[in-house]
C-alpha cells in the first residue's frame, strides 16, 4: 500500500497544479471519477460478487456486463464534462472503447490473473499503468510531451483503477507465480492486444463508412 499511498500523494499534487492552471474539466473528472467513484467502489467491492451470484451472473458473461456498464458510464461522463475521449462523437466513442477495453479485461480474466499471484493493490495499480499506454502512446505523448506524461500518470493510473476495480471482483486470482516480470507483462500484454482489435475496428468502420478521424 506504500506505493498506492506515494502514487495518491502524486494525484493529489497534479489536481492541484492544474486547478492552478484552470484546467476546470479534467479536474472536476479526475477528483469525481478517480477519487470519488474509485473511493466510493472500493469501499463496497466486496458486495459484487455475492450480487452477481444472486442473479447467476458470477461467470464470464457477467464478467463482460460490469465491464460494458462500467466502460459506458466512465466515457460517457468523461465527454459529458467536455474531458477529451477517444472519439469526438459520443456513441463512436463508447463502441470504440469498449471493444478496445475488452482486450484489456479480457487479458486480466483469462491469463494474467491464472499465471501471476496478485495482491489487490498490485492489480489495481498496474492495471492502472495500461491506461498511461492508452492515454499516451496513441497520441505520441511519451515523445512529444514527456513533462505532459508525468503530469498524466497518476491522473490515469488512479482513472483507470477506479475503472477496473468492480469488475475485478469477478476474476479469479488463482496464479501463483511470483515474478518482478508479472508487472511489465502484466501492462504492456493487454496494451499489445489491444492493436490488433484497434486494426479490426478501423477496417470495420473503414468497409461501413464511418470516418474515425475527427
Amino acid at each position: 500500500m506504500d506505493r498506492w499511498k506515494a502514487m495518491l500523494m502524486w494525484y493529489w499534487a497534479v489536481l492541484a497544479l492544474l486547478a492552478l492552471a484552470r484546467e476546470w474539466p479534467v479536474v472536476v473528472f479526475g477528483l469525481t471519477y478517480g477519487a470519488v467513484y474509485g473511493g466510493i467502489a472500493y469501499r463496497y467491492r466486496t458486495g459484487v460478487r455475492p450480487l452477481f451470484q444472486k442473479m447467476g451472473l458470477d461467470n464470464y458473461a457477467g464478467f463482460v456486463l460490469l465491464c460494458v456498464l462500467v466502460t459506458v458510464t466512465e466515457e460517457t461522463y468523461c465527454y459529458a464534462l467536455g474531458c477529451e475521449t477517444a472519439h469526438p462523437v459520443l456513441w463512436i466513442d463508447l463502441v470504440l472503447v469498449t471493444v478496445m477495453w475488452s482486450a484489456w479485461f479480457g487479458t486480466w480474466y483469462f491469463y494474467l490473473s491464472k499465471k501471476y499471484a496478485f495482491t489487490e493493490g498490485e492489480a489495481l495499480m498496474t492495471a492502472g499503468f495500461t491506461g498511461v499506454l492508452y492515454e499516451s502512446m496513441g497520441k505520441g505523448e511519451i515523445l512529444a510531451n514527456p513533462l505532459g506524461l508525468l503530469i498524466a500518470i497518476p491522473l490515469a493510473v488512479v482513472v483507470y483503477a477506479a475503472v477496473f476495480v468492480l469488475p475485478m471482483q469477478l476474476v479469479d486470482f488463482t496464479g501463483r507465480q511470483e515474478s518482478r516480470w508479472k508487472y511489465p507483462v502484466s501492462i504492456l500484454l493487454p496494451y499489445i492486444l489491444t492493436i490488433p482489435v484497434a486494426v479490426a475496428l478501423f477496417v470495420i468502420f473503414s468497409i461501413l463508412g464511418i470516418p474515425l478521424s475527427p
